[in-house]
């Protein structure tokens, strides 16, 4: 690791470490489109850049959910096997329910229990999964705003509440290292702040996970050397970290992106990577 002279994220004359790092940005087309059922329908031009990516541990304390769009916050989960779906359902939501109100001050958190997601590098053992379950290798948002207002619809029927009026909402996504430091397969995340508004593309997914033809729409980064990346190396699972998938108070002004990238070249000898992520939308009254 190498002591970084790139802009810290609030003092730019903060050095850093750092690592290098390829992430698969998208070309810049028009749009894009993804079949979870048939891939070979998928049009997802990628474009390889390396990019400097940050070590933001030593900035924990200046790391602002609103302002920057992701943060750290220590958290010990009772769960006992984080692969046990009814005790994810259940105990993990409810304990993350509480982490994601303190952090954001949101008057009513409620679980996005339509994603609950364990992915696993493709160098764990026994790991036979697909893009779906490994470490996602593009760089992206997992909503815009036209499918943010659809989720935060439907969580609300989906838990049994009549449809409440809000002033704000957001989606609070959660990301956990289940594996033991450090990892091959590390978060990247920017600075919501230095990615441009309209930077990406819009990605088409085909999928029945919100219904029998719904139709999701996620965004693809475009390559622009001001992303300003960063990751926390050797995360464990008594840490969760906490980021902005949107915010309708911010719209397209705090855009994080995110991205799985190898860093083996950093540590060779790396442990695969398991991680667990779940979703909450917050709001607002």
């Amino acid at each position: 690791m190498t002591i970084a002279s790139a802009t810290a994220i609030d003092d730019p004359r903060t050095a850093l470490p750092f690592v290098k790092g390829l992430v698969n940005y998208c070309e810049d087309v028009p749009r894009a489109w993804y079949y979870v059922g048939d891939t070979s329908k998928n049009y997802q031009p990628l474009d390889p850049r390396e990019v400097t990516i940050k070590d933001a541990r030593p900035i924990i304390d200046q790391l602002d959910l609103d302002h920057h769009g992701f943060t750290l916050r220590p958290h010990h989960s009772s769960v006992s096997h984080l692969r046990t779906p009814k005790e994810l359902d259940e105990t993990y939501h409810d304990e993350l329910i509480e982490v994601v109100k303190e952090v954001t001050g949101a008057d009513r958190v409620l679980p996005y229990r339509r994603y609950l997601q364990v992915r696993l590098s493709q160098r764990a053992p026994g790991e036979n999964g697909d893009e779906t379950t490994r470490p996602a290798g593009f760089v992206h948002m997992d909503i815009t705003s036209e499918t943010f207002g659809n989720w935060a619809r439907w969580t609300q029927e989906e838990e049994g509440l009549p449809l409440k009026p809000y002033n704000r909402a957001a989606l609070i996504q959660t990301w956990r290292a289940v594996s033991d430091p450090p990892q091959d397969f590390s978060l990247a995340l920017t600075n919501g702040r230095s990615v441009k508004p309209g930077k990406y593309v819009v990605m088409d997914n085909y999928t029945t996970l919100e219904g029998e033809g719904q139709i999701v729409q996620t965004r693809l980064g475009v390559y622009d050397p001001d992303d300003d990346w960063y990751y926390f190396p050797n995360m464990h699972a008594d840490e969760v970290l906490l980021f902005k998938g949107y915010d309708t108070r911010w719209g397209d002004t705090l855009n994080v992106l995110h991205t799985g990238f190898d860093n083996t070249r950093t540590y060779p000898n790396a442990i695969p990577r398991e991680s667990i992520e779940a979703r909450f939308i917050a709001y607002w009254d």
